[in-house]
Order: structure tokens, then C-alpha cells, then sequence
């Protein structure tokens, strides 16, 4: 289980993946996985988050835009959209 994010903690995590240098690479992707599975469509969150997020963009904005995304269940998409094996499959929100 995961832990539910509010929106000012998921703008501090957003700051933190914007700005990596203080954290070892297994802390923003443990951050990064917590930021995504909070979202709506937590598969697109991570897909736009590292493939689309581009400076400059502010935490803010990145948080909003993950946020604004239609729902969608990781467990649901296809393999060719998200391995079997990745953790947003297997992830679930506190409630």
C-alpha cells in the first residue's frame, strides 16, 4: 500500500524528481512511483512525467497536469502499455 498523497505533498515530491541531486536514484524512483500512483491515471502520470515533463515546467504544473488526466486502472492496460512486472501495476492507495 502506498501512502495518499495530498496536493502540497505531491508538489514537494514533484519538486524533488525536477530536482534530483540530493537523492540517490532509488529514492526518486521510490518518490516518483509514490507521486504516480496517487494520480488518476497513474501509468500516464509516469509516462508524461518522464518522457513529456521538459524545463521549464514548475512542480506545480506538474502536479496539475498528472492530476488532470482521465482515470484509468494500471492493472487494466495491456502489457505493450505497462510490463506486467512494473510496480504501478501492483501498487495501491491508502484509503
Amino acid at each position: 500500500m502506498a501512502k495518499k498523497l495530498h496536493y502540497g505533498e505531491m508538489i514537494a515530491i514533484a519538486e524533488n524528481i525536477l530536482n534530483p541531486a540530493r537523492f540517490t536514484e532509488e529514492e526518486i524512483d521510490k518518490q516518483l512511483l509514490l507521486l504516480c500512483i496517487n494520480c488518476p491515471d497513474p501509468a500516464g502520470a509516469m509516462d508524461w512525467i518522464v518522457v513529456e515533463a521538459m524545463p521549464p515546467i514548475t512542480a506545480k504544473e506538474l502536479v496539475d497536469r498528472a492530476l488532470a488526466q482521465a482515470p484509468r486502472d494500471p492493472a487494466s492496460l495491456p502489457e505493450s502499455e505497462l510490463p506486467a512486472t512494473h510496480p504501478l501495476r501492483h501498487m495501491k492507495v491508502d484509503q
